[in-house]
């Protein structure tokens, strides 16, 4: 009972881990490519 309970812990720890790498992926990647962006400044703000 101890083996499979231990081993049920290590799957349900590892599927955390996969599914938050993963979500933390979905979140950065729109964040840094939206970061990248710098719009013009005018010009009439540069003289």
């Amino acid at each position: 009972m101890k083996i499979s309970k231990n081993y049920l812990l290590k799957k349900a720890m590892k599927m955390v881990g996969s599914l938050s790498l993963l979500l933390a992926a979905l979140v950065i990647v729109p964040t840094s490519t939206l970061g990248g962006y710098q719009p013009k400044c005018p010009d009439e703000l540069l003289k």
